[in-house]
C-alpha cells in the first residue's frame, strides 16, 4: 500500500455520517495511516524527541579556586561606586539599542507562540454575498411565486466552523517549539542586558583609564619641557655637555609625540559609550569630564565554583537548548505529517430576497463534512523533510554540547584572567614605588651635584614609564573583574 500513488479522501455530510459511523472512518484511518507510513499500529516515533544535557560529565570544580567574595552584587556595577556609571546603566537598560531589540524579539517570539497556539482551534468565518439576475430583451425571469418579474436580488449568509483536529503529536510538538522559542528570546534579552552593562563598564573604565592616562602625560610633558629649558641655559652657561641638552630635547619630543594618540583615545572611549547609551556621539562628554585621581575598583564577584550549576546559569547555553528543543518540535511535526490528517467543516447558510419579488420563502439549511486525509505515496517528500528536521535537530544538539563546552572554557579563562591581573596590579603597583625612590633619591643628588643631568633624565623617564604602567595594570584589573561579572551573570549575588 505504500507504493500506491493515490490519495485517499473521505466526506460525508449528516446525513452520510450517520451511516458510516465516526468509529468506522476512525478505524480506516488508523489502519491505512499505518500501511502510508510504512509503520505498525501502534504508530511508533510519533511526537519531538527528548533534549538532555549534551555534555555527560562535567568537572566537580573549576582549575582555579575563585577568589574571595566582595560581598552581595546584585546591581554589580553598583560594587565600582560610581555614580556617573551608575546612571548610564540605569539609561542603558531602558534606551540601549542592544536591550530594545533583544525586547522587540520577545515580543515576537510570544505573538508567534499565540498564533501557532490559535492555528490549533476551531476557526469562524462569516461570508455574505448578493447575486442580482436581470430579464434580457423579451425573456422574462420566474420568481419562487411563479410571477414573471424584470429582476431579482437574493442574498446569501453563509456561517462556517473549521478546525483541523490535531492527531499525532501536532499540537504537543507545537507548543513545544512556541514555548521554546519564546524562552530563549526571554534568555537572549537577558544576554543582552548582561552584555550592554559589561560593555558600558568596561568603556567606561577605559575612558577613565585613557582620561588619567593623558592627565599623566601633561604633566610629565610639563616636567620634560621644564628640564629642558633648564638644560638649555645650563649648556649655555657651560654647566652641561650639548649631548646632555640634546637628551633633554629628545625627551620631551618623544612625550610630546604620545600626547595626540592619548586624545584620540579619549574620543574614541566617549563615543563607544554614547554608542553604547544609544545616544549620538559627544552629546555625552560633559557628563563624562575627567575625573581628578580616579579609583580603579576591582572587587571580585561571589561566582560558583561549581561547573554544573555554572552552566545551568548561562544564558547561552539556556538559549542554546532551547534552540534544541526548537529544531526537537520541528521533528516532531515533520513525523506527524507521515500520519493522516482529520478535518471537521460546519456550516449553516440562510438565502433569502433583498429586492424585486421576494423569494416564497427563506432558505436556511446546515451540513457538515468531517473529511480525513491520508498520504499513501509522495515519491519520500515527506520522508525527506523528516530527515532534514531531524539532521538540523543534530546540529542544533552539537551547537548546544559546544557552548557547553566554550562555557566551562570561557569560565576557566574569567577566573585564570582575574588572578593573572591581580599579580599584574600588584606589581605594578611594586614597580612605581620603586622607581619614586629612585627618582627621590636621583632628584637629592642632582640638586647637590652628585648625580648627572643624564641620571635625573633617566629617573624621571622611568617613575612615568611605572606611573603608566601601574595605571594600565589597574585598569585591566577592572576590567577582569567585569569579565568575571559577564561570565559568571547568574550565579549567587550577581
Amino acid at each position: 500500500m505504500s507504493t500506491s500513488a493515490l490519495g485517499f479522501q473521505m466526506s460525508a455530510n449528516k446525513k452520510n455520517l450517520r451511516r458510516l459511523g465516526l468509529s468506522g472512518s476512525l478505524a480506516v484511518l488508523i489502519l491505512l495511516g499505518g500501511c502510508a507510513t510504512g509503520g505498525s499500529v501502534g504508530f511508533p516515533g510519533i511526537g519531538a524527541p527528548k533534549v538532555k544535557n549534551p555534555v555527560s560529565t562535567l568537572p566537580d570544580a573549576f582549575r582555579d579556586m575563585p577568589p574571595a567574595p566582595a560581598g552581595e552584587s546584585a546591581a554589580w556595577w553598583s560594587q565600582f561606586a560610581d555614580p556617573v556609571l551608575d546612571k548610564l546603566v540605569r539609561e542603558a537598560l531602558n534606551e540601549g539599542i542592544s536591550v530594545q531589540l533583544a525586547n522587540q524579539r520577545l515580543i515576537e517570539a510570544r505573538n508567534n507562540g499565540r498564533a501557532t497556539i490559535a492555528g490549533f482551534a476551531p476557526r469562524l468565518t462569516a461570508v455574505g454575498t448578493a447575486d442580482t439576475d436581470y430579464a434580457m430583451g423579451d425573456t422574462k425571469l420566474t420568481s419562487a411565486t411563479g410571477t414573471a418579474v424584470e429582476q431579482q436580488t437574493t442574498g446569501q449568509a453563509v456561517l462556517r466552523a473549521t478546525w483541523e483536529v490535531p492527531l499525532f503529536g501536532r499540537f504537543g510538538s507545537a507548543l513545544s517549539g512556541a514555548k521554546a522559542n519564546e524562552a530563549g528570546a526571554q534568555a537572549s534579552l537577558e544576554a543582552a542586558k548582561i552584555a550592554i552593562i559589561a560593555d558600558l563598564a568596561a568603556a567606561y573604565i577605559d575612558l577613565r583609564n585613557a582620561q588619567q592616562s593623558l592627565a599623566y602625560l601633561q604633566e610629565d610633558l610639563a616636567r620634560a619641557d621644564s628640564l629642558a629649558a633648564i638644560a638649555h641655559a645650563r649648556e649655555a652657561a657651560g654647566l652641561i655637555s650639548l649631548a646632555d641638552k640634546g637628551l633633554s630635547q629628545g625627551q620631551a619630543a618623544q612625550i610630546r609625540q604620545r600626547v595626540p594618540d592619548a586624545e584620540l583615545r579619549v574620543r574614541a572611549a566617549l563615543d563607544r559609550i554614547a554608542i553604547l547609551r544609544g545616544v549620538v556621539p559627544g552629546s555625552l562628554d560633559e557628563t563624562l569630564a575627567p575625573v581628578k585621581d580616579f579609583t580603579f575598583r576591582a572587587e571580585a564577584p561571589l561566582v560558583d565554583a561549581v561547573p554544573a550549576n555554572f552552566v545551568r546559569r548561562r544564558l547561552d547555553v539556556a538559549r542554546a537548548e532551547q534552540d534544541a528543543i526548537l529544531q526537537a518540535a520541528a521533528v516532531g511535526i515533520a513525523r506527524a505529517d507521515l500520519y493522516p490528517s482529520l478535518s471537521i467543516v460546519g456550516t449553516i447558510t440562510s438565502l433569502s430576497s433583498l429586492a424585486g419579488n421576494p423569494l416564497a420563502q427563506t432558505v436556511q439549511r446546515g451540513s457538515s463534512s468531517p473529511a480525513i486525509s491520508i498520504p499513501l505515496f509522495d515519491f519520500g517528500q515527506r520522508r525527506a523533510s523528516l530527515k532534514t528536521a531531524d539532521a538540523r535537530f543534530q546540529q542544533a544538539l552539537l551547537a548546544y554540547r559546544s557552548t557547553t563546552l566554550n562555557a566551562i572554557a570561557e569560565g576557566q579563562n574569567a577566573l585564570s584572567a582575574y588572578g593573572q591581573a591581580l599579580a599584574r596590579a600588584k606589581a605594578g603597583i611594586e614597580g612605581e614605588q620603586a622607581a619614586q625612590v629612585r627618582f627621590d633619591a636621583t632628584l637629592a643628588g642632582f640638586n647637590a651635584g652628585l648625580v648627572s643631568f643624564k641620571d635625573r633624565l633617566e629617573a624621571e623617564s622611568a617613575l612615568a614609564s611605572a606611573r603608566q604602567a601601574r595605571l594600565a595594570n589597574q585598569a585591566q584589573l577592572s576590567d577582569a573583574a567585569i569579565g568575571l561579572y559577564r561570565t559568571f551573570a547568574g550565579s549567587p549575588g550577581i
